[in-house]
């Protein structure tokens, strides 16, 4: 995992890295790139169930206070950009990790968790940098997105500050470089609304 100490607690923000055929993971790409920014800590995380808790838990721990807000990032099939607005401890996807684990070995429990984000605002946001149509989904997937999104939320929670996760398109669908003004503008609309103002 490649952490980078940010200066102040504003933003975490975790993508992925390789997995199942996608060699080239623009989620894990772009949370490096905004990591590179003043106050915003930005992780690549392993794709497997229980790695991926455990890095969020640790990149929190490296900050020097608790961030203003959390952005989940994570690849789709589709060509377009995805709000998820809702995740659940339901890991049921039936296809195993990076690790040949399977959501069903964690046993996790509890109830459904949702995003305190304005979606509508972060749709407009998004495209207004140029994303093209922006779907809204209440289903993250079962898979490691879903974990990861359940595990921000619960942090959020904790923590007092709002969790949102961002499906993206695979670079063969939309190159990073072209990826990145939507997620930069997402990622100023998540602070402003963090920030009250």
């Amino acid at each position: 995992m490649d952490v980078k100490r940010p200066l102040d607690g504003t933003l975490l923000v975790s993508g992925f890295g390789a997995f199942e055929g996608v060699t080239d993971n623009p989620s894990g790409t772009l949370a490096r790139i905004l990591g590179q920014r003043p106050g915003v800590l930005g992780v690549e995380l392993p794709v497997t169930f229980r790695g991926s808790g455990e890095a969020l838990d640790v990149a929190l721990g490296t900050m020097h206070a608790p961030p203003l807000a959390l952005l989940a990032l994570g690849v789709h099939r589709g060509p377009g950009f995805r709000l998820e607005s809702r995740a659940t401890a339901d890991l049921t996807s039936t296809r195993p990790d990076n690790a040949g684990e399977f959501g069903s070995d964690l046993g996790l429990h509890g109830p459904e968790r949702r995003t305190s984000f304005d979606l509508d605002a972060l749709e407009r946001a998004l495209e207004k940098a140029g994303s093209g149509p922006v779907q809204r989904s209440d289903d993250a997937g079962g898979y490691v997105c879903q974990r990861v999104y359940w595990h921000v939320l619960g942090m959020g929670a904790e923590l007092g500050v709002p969790a949102l996760f961002l499906h993206i398109p695979p670079i063969d669908q939309r190159p990073v470089q072209d990826q990145q003004p939507c997620v930069e503008a997402v990622v100023a609309e998540v602070l402003r609304q963090a920030s009250g103002s």
